[in-house]
């Protein structure tokens, strides 16, 4: 990049080297997500319930990732704006992006990961609310415990975001969260305010 200063003055040429992607950051945002797709595409190609669905659509669907510090949100279907998601007949080419909580591209969470990924898949087909032919297809996913570790990954990211330990000076009692509690709350025990203290992570 070349910078042009007033006359009378040296002109600067200024260098930039090449910015560089962090290993394991590429490998989650491109390996981890795509391989990811080819897997469970592979699965949803031999679901019966799935046969008459446009399975090779979802090749062109966008992935991506959520905030690094979402605690509500596992994965989302994200529609083009101007959609009418009510109106029904929606398909692969009407999604704008299918994004994934960046801790569920963990090699611990793959089972769970691939299980989030075909619920999203679902909703990218067309099946936009979770009503009872959703759950329905949802069902034949062949790894039938995928599903219960939801409740499991969702303690989970919570954990990775807690960063203060509201704590009761009193009688010790403490709850982590994620913000502080800056004098807001008190201990239903003691009546005392409780006490930001930040949490140490190893």
């Amino acid at each position: 990049m070349t910078v042009e200063l007033p006359p009378g003055q040296q002109r600067l040429r200024i260098e930039f080297a090449p910015m560089e992607m962090d290993p394991a950051e590429e490998t989650t945002t491109h390996g981890g997500l795509n391989g990811l797709r080819s897997r469970v595409l592979g699965i949803m190609a031999t679901i019966p319930e799935l046969a008459d669905h446009d399975i090779r659509g979802l090749e062109d669907v966008p992935l991506g990732r959520l905030r690094r510090d979402a605690t509500r949100l596992h994965g989302v279907c994200r529609y083009h704006k101007g959609r009418r998601t009510a109106a029904g007949g929606l398909g692969p080419g009407d999604v704008r992006e299918v994004a994934l909580h960046p801790q569920v591209l963990k090699e611990e969470w793959c089972e769970y990961a691939s299980f989030l990924l075909f619920h999203e898949f679902l909703h990218a087909l067309g099946h936009v609310h979770h009503d009872r032919n959703f759950r329905k297809l949802e069902a034949s996913w062949p790894n039938t415990e995928a599903h219960d570790l939801q409740k499991t990954f969702a303690r989970h990211i919570r954990a990775v975001n807690w960063r203060w330990s509201w704590t009761c000076p009193e009688c010790g009692w403490c709850c982590s969260r994620s913000l502080r509690a800056a004098g807001r709350y008190r201990c239903r025990s003691c009546q005392v305010t409780l006490v930001d203290v930040p949490v140490v992570t190893t």
